[in-house]
């Protein structure tokens, strides 16, 4: 059932804008512990983590609060979740 996880796979969307960016940096402090790297591009500072418990993907993003970076996940269905961050853009959310 969508949302029965505790990493909230079902509740979560793509950041809209910094403030939904900063929510989604927040929760993943909460459930870091569940998550694992499945792939990274360091150079672009985006990658895709796996829920251990259901599985499924979380994409990992940066946004610059002008003193520091702050990594944000949000949720993704990726079919090649290895390939993912190289044909991903980063978000950049807009302020709001």
């Amino acid at each position: 059932m969508p949302g029965s996880c505790p990493c909230g796979h079902g509740t979560w969307a793509a950041p809209a804008n910094r403030r939904e960016a900063l929510a989604l940096a927040r929760h993943h402090d909460e459930i870091a512990h569940l998550l694992t790297v499945v792939a990274r591009d360091s150079g672009r500072r985006l990658g895709v983590l796996r829920c251990t418990r259901c599985r499924r993907l979380w994409a990992e993003d940066s946004m610059t609060s002008g003193h520091a970076d702050m990594f944000f996940i949000y949720p993704i269905d990726a079919t090649d979740p290895e390939d993912w961050p190289a044909r991903a853009r980063p978000l950049n959310p807009p302020p709001g």
